[in-house]
């Protein structure tokens, strides 16, 4: 049996994430999928649970973002928001939420 096809250079970037708990600050890199966000929502709620009613994310080292990642962000954003938590996402210009 041989072993399946090596693809090469078509995998994205994984994506990482650093936490700052003591003060309520995320630092991530690699690629913004839907995925990616599930990641850092888990992240942003046990930081808001751990007493924190502002979280930075930071997105600077973030690139190759989805629709759906975006999608998801703000939904993240909006949930948050909704338990008096304010997310605030740092993240170059020429890319918006």
């Amino acid at each position: 049996m041989s072993a399946p096809p090596a693809h090469r250079g078509t995998r994205s970037p994984r994506f990482t994430e650093s936490v700052d708990r003591a003060g309520g600050r995320l630092c991530s890199t690699g690629s913004l999928t839907s995925a990616a966000v599930d990641l850092l929502a888990g992240t942003t709620e046990q930081l808001r649970r751990a007493g924190h009613a502002r979280i930075t994310v930071e997105l600077h080292g973030v690139h190759a973002p989805d629709e759906a990642g975006l999608s998801t962000l703000r939904a993240v954003a909006e949930e948050l928001g909704a338990r008096h938590c304010q997310l605030v996402v740092l993240w170059e210009e020429e890319n918006t939420l």
